[in-house]
């Protein structure tokens, strides 16, 4: 459960950097989707499944707007370093 996690919120913190809001939605499908099988393939009830599938979606958004986040960050440093204010020599 713990590498899910992880797994998700590093794939949303990718998805930040690329892309928009909207990603999340067929991407939380597509976990839903994928979630009920492979529960059933390791003996898990359905809802200890919709569990695991609601915490990693949680996870995929946190990590999402951490990657979001990083982006602006890195955009305001570098807009920061290219567009210096000017130096004023005399008072």
């Amino acid at each position: 459960m713990t590498a899910l996690l992880i797994f998700s919120f590093l794939v949303g913190a990718v998805l930040g950097q690329r892309f928009r809001v909207l990603v999340l939605l067929p991407l939380t499908f597509v976990m839903v989707l994928t979630a009920i099988p492979v529960g059933l393939m390791l003996d898990l009830t359905l809802l200890e499944s919709l569990k695991g599938v609601a915490l990693a979606a949680i996870a995929l958004q946190g990590g999402y707007l951490f990657g979001s986040a990083a982006r602006f960050g890195l955009a305001a440093a570098r807009a920061a370093r290219v567009f210096g204010r000017p130096i004023k020599a005399t008072r």
